[in-house]
């Protein structure tokens, strides 16, 4: 499956071999500065795709997190994208899950990758729920994705080729909480790409979390093999050129079309037009440490030499290397040059061979053959260049002229409704009446006379061409039946004229079925609202930690405040856990007391979690605390009490109905959000809807190690420094890094804060609060001072307010 960012690339994808094509529209996709489809593109692709032998598909993502003053706009695009015809929805709102699959059950929904579906659970689960596909975690390894693939009952799709993003996909919030540009709503500002320096200057000034891009092509035939449905290549921002040489490599490699000797040549355009160093992620190993590029960032292009020497002669600066390729003027070259954050690049406006290289062709030239030794006029504000620096091609003249494809004629391909038309041909009066395949009929009738034809079958003959002549309507002739007993007469004008008047009737009659039926989903939409608890006077307040020594320093007084003690289980040895529970339930009682499953359960950690159950259920605890999907699946049905964390989102009253209606008794919203989403969704759920005031928000969620990226290597469990790393960023982001067995966890050096905000939160109708302790060490007498200045409505010291009142872009 390729990506198409618009409707050049999606042609390029599909001239060079894709089997699908997916697509964003102008909104609500997770690449919103793309190019993206109109509604009219998005038919006209749809429509050419379908027509394609065999036929390819076209799956359109909205996935995105979708906001309460929103769901009038999704309901309508949904409906337009069903009507359309394309082949599935990929999605990661569940409140746009609901609409889809209550609604428009016969659009087929993929799980976007944003659902963060990582183990056999989480894809049993959306299985469960009516996902035709799921979208893998990119983090797995190969004997994860064959579990899944292999006993998952769905579908599975997993990543072949393309940009990484350090964080588990929908689980970043590190762009969102800095500058307002939230991942989950396609805006992301890419903080993973930015410098970070460390306070004692090792690692200083690298890209410590700047991922280098996913490619597998040693690894396709393990993953066909795994039985994995689809592969997939991102690039939703890319260009076509890329698009073409992205899938015609793995088109290629997957149809075993690929000779040995043009392999390289497939790779280096590939990295001509753009890549970043190439990784093969986890696929092999889960603790693979090769991940980062931590000296550059951005396209780096493809090998072809190194720099011999760099000369001034004829008033220019020259750089010679021995290309290992051609290279012809208008071509781009880059160099890697310390201190840089990117590799210094430059076009190659001038070139020459240099004296006693070549000597017939010593001069300016054109182009040079690879082998050759070649010099190319630097710009007059060059860095100095090291010698012996690789020298990158980051753009082919020969490379573009290499990707040539097919595009449609403009307006020949929509969709089309096929129509079956019956025409009456009377002394008196010409009836036309048609009938499409949806059950839409119609009928126009046209005043005679009409005479005895001269020849019976030139009648026919003319009808047949007139109603074919559709032209850009939305319709085409399937069948066409003609009644003339008498043999008679009819100019071409009136049919013509028949013709236009009997489809306009039918595209009346389409457009108001679809009009009505988009108001009626409306209306179901806007009816299916969370059963909202009363609202009591007095706010309900609960505190989520991950070590009970946290709440060493609370009074009695503390305590009584506590309607519930969330306890994050997460690396908790199960009778360490029970003992700390029995301890917990002896001051307040184990109906307060709730316990919450990890938001990240790989296969190599299913065991410990189900020890976990198993010894929690046996001691008789019933209460419990979703943060992934997965949650549902390793508790069954043996659970009393169930609410859902921030991360199983909720931005939007039809996602919470859906949460709730999963068995939920309580929904957490994101902390993302920002107060005129909040009072939307704080009108509709009240105190069903927790709200977070307090929280060391996870910024990234990595299963990859932050110091081993650095180091290059993992020391081993025995030499691990797991200390957490403070870090800031060329932007004066401070953050926290913090190692959780191989995971890294970053948080900001300032928690997220909502405490002043509190009186405005209930004045929108928010009755459940909490505060969170986690992945921080805090001192026991810090978390009971934060707890009773929240309890106050104050604001807590060396806090920040994330998107609270800017909300989201």
């Amino acid at each position: 499956m390729a990506p198409a960012g618009g409707i050049e690339a999606g042609y390029a994808a599909l001239h060079y071999g894709a089997d699908a094509v997916y697509l964003g529209l102008r909104r609500f996709s997770a690449r919103a500065d793309a190019e993206n489809f109109d509604l009219e593109e998005l038919d006209r692709v749809t429509a050419y795709a379908h027509s394609l032998k065999p036929a390819r598909r076209v799956f359109v993502a909205l996935n995105t997190l979708m906001l309460q003053h929103e769901v009038a706009e999704v309901v309508d695009l949904i409906a337009a994208v069903a009507d359309i015809g394309v082949d599935a929805l990929i999605v990661q709102d569940l409140g746009i899950y609901r609409i889809a699959h209550k609604h428009f059950p016969r659009l087929r929904l993929h799980a976007s990758t944003q659902m963060a579906i990582h183990n056999l659970e989480g894809a049993q689960v959306l299985r469960d729920m009516g996902f035709a596909r799921v979208t893998l975690a990119r983090e797995l390894t190969l004997d994860e994705i064959r579990e899944i693939a292999a006993d998952a009952g769905v579908e599975t799709e997993f990543f072949a080729h393309g940009a990484l993003c350090y964080s588990y996909s929908g689980l970043c919030l590190f762009s969102s909480l800095t500058v307002g540009r939230s991942g989950n709503r396609g805006r992301c500002a890419y903080m993973c790409r930015d410098r970070f320096r460390l306070p004692d200057g090792s690692g200083s000034g690298s890209f410590a979390f700047s991922m280098k891009d996913l490619a597998v092509p040693d690894e396709i035939e393990e993953l066909r093999a795994s039985g994995v449905s689809s592969l997939k290549i991102e690039g939703r921002k890319k260009s076509p050129l890329y698009v073409a040489a992205t899938v015609n490599y793995y088109r290629k490699l997957l149809d075993g079309t690929l000779p040995a000797g043009e392999r390289r040549a497939c790779e280096a355009d590939i990295q001509t037009i753009f890549s970043r160093p190439w990784t093969n992620l986890h696929l092999r190993n889960r603790l693979n440490p090769q991940v980062i590029d931590v000296e550059f960032v951005g396209h780096r292009g493809t090998p072809v030499g190194r720099v011999e020497r760099v000369l001034r002669t004829d008033g220019k600066s020259w750089l010679r290397f021995k290309t290992d390729r051609p290279v012809e003027r208008h071509d781009g070259l880059q160099v890697d040059v310390p201190g840089m954050d990117k590799p210094f690049g430059f076009g190659v406006d001038m070139l020459r061979m240099p004296a006693g290289s070549h000597r017939e062709r010593a001069g300016r030239i054109f182009m040079a053959p690879a082998g050759s030794t070649v010099e190319v006029a630097l710009p007059p504000d060059s860095p100095r260049i090291p010698e012996n620096a690789v020298v990158y091609c980051s753009s082919s003249q020969d490379t573009k002229r290499r990707y040539p494809y097919a595009r449609p004629k403009p307006g020949s391909f929509r969709r089309r409704h096929a129509l079956h038309i019956a025409l009456h041909v009377r002394k008196d009066s010409l009836e036309a009446v048609a009938e499409d395949a949806d059950g839409g009929r119609a009928s126009e009738t046209i005043a005679g006379p009409f005479s005895p034809a001269r020849d019976a079958h030139a009648t026919e003959t003319a009808a047949r061409k007139a109603f074919d002549k559709t032209g850009d309507t939305r319709f085409s002739l399937h069948k066409l039946d003609v009644d003339n007993p008498d043999r008679l007469f009819v100019p071409v004008s009136a049919l013509n004229d028949l013709r236009r008047n009997v489809l306009a009737q039918l595209d009346k009659g389409i457009a108001g079925r679809f009009d009505r039926h988009v108001a009626a989903v409306q209306q179901a939409v806007s009816a299916d609202a969370p059963r909202k608890a009363e609202n009591k006077s007095e706010p309900r307040w609960s505190l989520k930690t991950d070590r009970f020594e946290h709440l060493a320093a609370f009074q009695l007084d503390d305590w009584e405040s506590v309607n519930e003690v969330v306890l994050a289980i997460e690396r908790i040895p199960p009778k360490k856990l029970l003992g700390e529970l029995d301890a917990l339930a002896a001051i307040i009682g184990r109906d307060r007391i709730r316990l919450a499953l990890p938001m990240i359960t790989r296969s190599h950690e299913r065991a410990f979690l189900q020890e976990q159950l198993g010894a929690l259920r046996s001691a008789g605890w019933t209460r419990w605390e979703a943060a992934n999907p997965s949650a549902w699946r390793f508790l069954g049905s043996e659970f009393k009490d169930l609410s859902a964390d921030w991360s199983i989102y909720v931005m939007n009253a039809t996602a919470a109905r859906q949460v709730l209606d999963m068995g939920a008794s309580r929904v957490t919203l994101s902390p993302e959000d920002g107060i005129e989403n909040l009072r939307a969704l704080l009108g509709a759920c009240g105190a069903l809807a927790t709200v977070v005031v307090y929280q060391d928000t996870p910024l990234f969620i990595a299963d990859n190690c932050v110091r081993a990226n650095l180091d290059g290597a993992c020391p081993g469990p025995g030499r691990c420094k797991s200390e957490p790393l403070s870090m800031e960023s060329s932007h004066g982001d401070h953050v926290i890094a913090l190692d959780r067995g191989c995971r890294t966890v970053v948080i900001g050096e300032l928690a997220l804060g909502w405490g002043a905000q509190i009186p405005q939160l209930v004045a929108a109708g928010a009755r459940s609060f909490r505060a969170d302790f986690l992945y921080r060490t805090y001192e026991p007498r810090a978390v009971a001072e934060i707890w009773r200045t929240l309890r106050a409505g104050r604001a807590v010291p060396r806090t920040h307010v994330g998107n609270f009142d800017r909300g989201l872009m």
